[in-house]
């Protein structure tokens, strides 16, 4: 074994340890690291000649070296060893056996310590911003099995990326969890029968939600702190035929604000969308379904201007990302604070600039719309499947022809899609490929594709997501059709597709297809057919 190990090690260029010792533990990574997920992969950090490793007994633990790094705050370099030392090591701690280890930081380990030094020390814990509701995450001195559930659902969530989670209820109180990584869903896991009542009531506390009304849905927030990483958490429940649905959204409040040219758009969707930007007044509407990654657009664009000389304020539902020098506002439905009210309220602010999370009715339409001609610059997110339908659905909402003519700046439409593993994807000849498959290809004039393949660096194949844009500049022709106030999305499109500016949605698909950043079929899962 030790010898095939060795030889992996050398055929991969890593380093190999044939023996370990308990000295090599880095202390402070190792009381960050949960004693039982370490166990369960068969992991370990050391330290050797100054330089960090995660120790692992086979290839396979090189697809947990990003969860490592996220507990520890520590860049870690995978390395092999045999199953036995890693075994052997953790067995030692297990036992409280830790006198020998060196690197810590701790400077009198028998001095008495408050609870909030500890807290920061083991850097992970969920905390209730309403309430003094505390709970260590990576502890294993709670033997609730439902805390211990929900902690472990949550910290492998977090581990994972994972921008939600589904606990959906079945037959018997069985609850399914599901984790959505790169905009699809995995199966995680399954609870034990009859704990449905119990889950839902412990995330209940946690969200400062009613735990006795369980015929309407409800909402709430809370925190979670891993490796001094702050993640707020929106709960959502609603009643089904099993009991109680409940997904968690998780908002990296750490995650860096990317650059727009970071964004993945095409030159032409760039320049029309900063040009818009520049503007002093107007509307500019990002549209697209949920999960598109419209917020982290418009956040992106907030990070182009100059939030000293100008006063930023946004009312959003909720807040992902925070924002210095800026003004936030969490919409409150339950107090009366609406996007509606909000915003009305902002304009009394003497507001510069103001994005409005979502224009959800009509009577935020029309004040968004009313403020932006009044001398402000206004950016919003609608639903909608391209550019040209964000102006019909504006109408239909109650605004004038004349009036969105008049202050509408720009489209920005926007999918996500999956970017194949640069490790393991394959190029292959677009002839070869499945019918509906080569349509695509065909459409997007690519004569090779690249197909995912998998490998422990990444998820089925697929490493991160990248956005398909489509924006619609307001040109003169496009100002008029609008103003006409009589054509369908379908005219709209016509009558902009003339335009140099404009960039269509299928076009960018199309490049990113031949530059093999993407997958027929991502694509049409996507967008749709070219």
């Amino acid at each position: 074994m030790s010898n095939s190990l060795e030889k992996l090690a050398q055929e991969y260029d890593l380093p190999y340890f044939s023996e370990l010792t308990i000295e090599q533990l880095p202390a402070d990574l190792v009381s960050l690291l949960p004693l039982a997920w370490a166990k369960e992969n068969c992991i370990l950090p050391i330290i050797h000649k100054g330089k960090h490793y995660l120790a692992m007994a086979s290839l396979e633990g090189i697809s947990l070296i990003q969860q490592a790094n996220l507990l520890v705050a520590h860049e870690l370099e995978p390395a092999l060893t045999n199953r036995e030392n890693i075994v052997r090591i953790l067995e030692k701690l297990e036992l409280g056996d830790t006198a020998t280890i060196p690197h810590s930081t701790t400077k009198n380990p028998d001095a008495p310590q408050d609870s909030q030094s500890k807290e920061n020390r083991q850097a992970s814990t969920v905390a209730n911003t309403n309430t003094s509701f505390s709970q260590n995450l990576l502890s294993d001195s709670d033997n609730q099995p439902i805390t211990q559930f929900i902690n472990n659902i949550i910290l492998e969530a977090i581990r994972k990326d994972a921008s939600d989670i589904h606990l959906e209820p079945e037959e018997n109180g069985v609850v399914r969890v599901r984790f959505r990584l790169d905009g699809k869903l995995y199966d995680y896991q399954h609870s034990q029968p009859n704990m449905l009542l119990q889950i839902v009531s412990r995330i209940k506390v946690m969200s400062s939600m009613d735990i006795t009304e369980r015929r309407l849905p409800q909402d709430g927030m809370t925190q979670v702190n891993v490796a001094n990483r702050i993640v707020d958490i929106r709960v959502s429940t609603i009643p089904v035929a099993a009991g109680e649905r409940v997904v968690l959204r998780l908002l990296n409040r750490d995650r860096s604000l990317l650059p727009l040219n970071h964004l993945g758009m095409p030159e032409n969707a760039l320049n029309g969308f900063s040009n818009a930007l520049n503007q002093p007044n107007g509307i500019i509407v990002v549209s697209g379904p949920t999960g598109s990654g419209k917020t982290t657009t418009l956040y992106s664009a907030l990070g182009t201007m100059d939030s000293i000389r100008r006063n930023i304020l946004t009312i959003e539902d909720p807040i992902e990302y925070r924002i210095p020098n800026i003004g936030q506002i969490q919409v409150k439905p339950k107090i009366g604070l609406t996007f509606a009210a909000g915003l009305r309220h902002i304009l009394r602010q003497d507001p510069d600039v103001i994005l409005v999370g979502e224009t959800r009715d009509a009577e935020t339409a029309e004040i968004a719309v009313r403020s932006s001609l009044t001398g402000h610059l206004v950016l919003t997110t609608l639903h909608t499947n391209d550019a040209p339908s964000a102006v019909m659905r504006l109408t239909d909402m109650g605004v004038e022809p004349y009036l969105l003519a008049s202050c509408l700046r720009g489209v920005l439409a926007q999918r996500l899609v999956r970017c194949v593993c640069p490790h393991c994807h394959e190029k292959v000849d677009a002839s070869t490929l499945p019918p509906h498959e080569r349509v695509i290809a065909e459409a997007a004039q690519a004569t090779t594709v690249a197909v995912a393949k998998g490998c422990p660096r990444c998820r089925e194949g697929f490493i991160g997501r990248v956005g398909i844009f489509e924006f619609m500049p307001c040109t003169p022709n496009v100002v008029a059709a609008i103003h006409s106030g009589k054509l369908s999305a379908n005219e709209l499109r016509e009558i902009v597709s003339n335009e140099p500016t404009w960039c269509a949605m299928k076009d960018d698909a199309a490049q990113k297809l031949r530059n093999h950043i993407t997958t027929p079929s991502e694509l049409i899962a996507s967008i749709g057919q070219f």
